[in-house]
């Protein structure tokens, strides 16, 4: 995303609030998704991975994966490029597992190579909300010794 300012020119403001606007809806959705307390945590995983490729620009060839431990959440067919961005899953300090989203075809150069800085924002947030959800989860499954 560029600079804001007057010399801007408005279809260039009005993509990137167009953008912001997709990311903000993707947040919505995922926060909705974890909102089931009594779901386990391989259906909350797989909700989340259903509502991020909505929330980048080139949603159409966009696709999401999880690994939490040994396994492993991914669209059928799936097919890692090289075209990824990903973040940890941090539950109590330790990393879970990443949250991973990958383009499918090669798109033009933004600003993280075809990713724009606002979609790693935005999945670092959706992989922290994630952590929080799976880690309430594992707590009420397991409560602390007191």
């Amino acid at each position: 995303m560029s600079a804001p300012g007057p010399d801007r020119p408005v279809d260039e403001l009005l993509h990137d609030l167009q953008e912001r606007a997709k990311e903000l809806r993707c947040l919505y959705r995922v926060d909705a998704a974890l909102a089931h307390p009594e779901a386990p945590p391989e259906e909350l995983v797989r909700a989340v991975l259903a509502e991020l490729p909505a929330g980048w620009q080139h949603s159409g060839v966009c696709v999401a994966r999880a690994t939490l431990g040994d396994r492993i959440y991914e669209p059928p067919g799936f097919q890692p490029t090289r075209w990824k961005q990903s973040a940890p899953i941090l539950v109590h300090g330790e990393t879970a597992g990443w949250l991973e989203v990958y383009y499918t075809q090669r798109r033009p150069r933004a600003d993280d190579g075809p990713f724009l800085h606002d979609e790693r924002r935005l999945l670092h947030a959706v992989a922290e909300r994630l952590a929080v959800a799976l880690a309430a989860r594992q707590e009420r499954r397991d409560p602390p010794a007191r």
